[in-house]
């Protein structure tokens, strides 16, 4: 996994990112996960997509002109990777609020459930952006994070629903950039995420160090925000909507009880007692016995599996990280920015 520390304005993050591409010997197509030669209907999207991300997600356009300045590659086609992206991970989302957790700070998890071919866009940013939150999380394109936790003790991370709804607006990586960026509380995060304009299905966990959490289904026609009910331990989200309401925008019929991950995670939860720890949530989402962690196999029809994993503690100075699937590597500790200082 690619490591990337940046610091400064938007202008000087793009900047920054484009040399360290360059000084590792590589062309930023080398380390781009969509084409950097995108279709026409692409490039349409992704100019729609513009007005709302300038208003929605402010700081992203310059620093992704930046990136193509810096490497000599077309500004649209930089844009397009970030602003016009377009997946479907099978990821995993925990939750678990601060009442039942060891700390009283609420857990993070999330297992990035994807390709193993994509492990070579893997991507941990460090981000000190100015007069902005500094956080740490991962990518695989530019600009936007899938998951991470700043300095305020804020943890995001997202997971794909199926949609055949795509409007312009502003795609995940950089809503939860942006959640990075400028919210410390699980409040501040819902009030962003339930205002701004998706550009498709997409479920956001969101946790703090005051020991909230919650999870905000989002579609472009529709958002709802979910929360435990009292005496839940946690909450869950993979790959489909909990509320029925939010249903009635996925491409494909399917609850909570037809995905084994979720129904794993609640079997967890039903079975234990006494508050959860970090070396709890690393047990559950990096076992694969457990049904949640995937392995890489090395099939040759590229089947999905977990190519990255977090468990944060949101009250703690660090958070662990499994670079590839944790049923294979082992979690390690990483400093989360701006805390480690006491800034």
């Amino acid at each position: 996994m690619d490591e990337f520390h940046l610091r400064g304005s938007p202008a000087e993050l793009g900047t920054g990112f484009a040399a360290q591409v360059a000084a590792s010997d590589r062309s930023l197509a080398d380390v781009a996960p969509e084409s950097l030669d995108p279709s026409r209907p692409v490039r349409e999207f992704a100019r729609e997509c513009e007005p709302h991300v300038r208003e929605h997600a402010p700081g992203v356009l310059d620093e992704l002109d930046a990136i193509a300045a810096e490497a000599g590659v077309e500004r649209e086609a930089v844009r397009a990777v970030a602003l016009a992206a377009d997946a479907d991970p099978s990821c995993s989302l925990v939750g678990v609020p601060g009442e039942h957790a060891e700390g009283g700070s609420a857990l993070f998890a999330r297992n990035h459930d994807f390709y193993p071919s994509f492990r070579r866009y893997s991507k941990l940013y460090r981000t000190d952006p100015t007069d902005r939150l500094a956080s740490v999380g991962c990518a695989h394109g530019f600009a936007g994070r899938l998951d991470g936790v700043n300095e305020a003790g804020l943890a995001a991370g997202f997971a794909g629903v199926p949609t055949e709804e795509y409007e312009p607006g502003v795609m995940w990586p950089l809503a939860v950039r942006t959640v990075l960026d400028t919210c410390g509380t699980v409040a501040e995060a819902v009030d962003y995420l339930e205002s701004v304009p998706h550009a498709r299905n997409v479920n956001v966990l969101v946790a703090d160090a005051d020991g909230d959490v919650a999870v905000v289904e989002a579609s472009p026609g529709a958002v709802e925000t979910r929360r435990p009910d009292h005496g839940d331990s946690l909450l869950v989200a993979t790959n489909q909507f909990d509320s029925a309401r939010m249903r009635a925008h996925q491409s494909v019929e399917r609850t909570p009880a037809d995905c084994p991950r979720y129904c794993a995670v609640e079997a967890w939860a039903a079975d234990r007692e006494g508050a959860v720890g970090a070396a709890d949530l690393r047990r559950l989402v990096g076992d694969p016995e457990a049904g949640v962690a995937w392995s890489l196999d090395g099939a040759e029809d590229d089947p999905r599996s977990t190519i990255w994993s977090w468990v944060v503690d949101t009250g703690a100075d660090s958070a662990s990280l499994a670079r590839d699937s944790p049923a294979e590597a082992p979690y390690e500790s990483v400093a989360v920015p701006g805390r480690e200082t006491g800034r």
